[in-house]
């Protein structure tokens, strides 16, 4: 048969040389992947958007209002205690009238001026337990300084506190 093929033989299409069907391995060069460490920082400044996005790296920004949105939520899922005291300490201060971010001089004035409440010093002694339960929950929760967590953020704890 004229038509059949009697030989085989292995061509490099590189260099068109043939070789030998039973030839073993040939060189070739080849790029390898390697994990390195690129530098973001130059001369202690972040290198230029340009050469991040070469690198596959973008800028993502967060307002106060989205980095709230994940830190609060965060801080009631690890420690479920803070979400009773929190709610304890909003329920107080409604049945006060007072603003969420209410000084202990202003929450103090309202007890001595309630003309509901019969026991104003066992209210405030209430609401001083309630206050320093919270102060536990957030060191609790990590923070170096929990007294002055609860005063600077007790208003947003009640904000981003989850439904009951």
């Amino acid at each position: 048969m004229p038509d059949e093929i009697v030989l085989w033989k292995l061509k490099d299409d590189l260099s068109n040389l043939e070789l030998a069907d039973r030839t073993a391995f040939i060189e070739r060069e080849i790029s390898i992947p390697t994990m390195v460490k690129m530098p973001l920082y130059e001369g202690g400044a972040l290198i230029s958007d340009e050469r991040l996005t070469e690198l596959n790296i973008s800028k993502v920004g967060y307002t106060q209002a989205q980095l709230d949105a994940i830190r609060y939520p965060a801080m009631f899922a690890a420690n479920a205690d803070l979400v009773t005291r929190v709610r304890q300490y909003k329920a107080k201060l409604d049945e006060l009238e007072l603003a969420y971010n209410s000084s202990m001089d202003v929450i103090t004035a309202a007890i001595a001026n309630s003309a509901t409440i019969e026991d104003k010093a066992a209210y405030g002694s209430e609401m001083s337990a309630i206050y320093n339960a919270i102060i536990t929950n957030l060191e609790f929760c990590g923070s170096d300084t929990p007294h002055m967590d609860a005063y600077l953020e007790l208003a947003k704890l009640i904000q981003y506190l989850p439904e009951a």
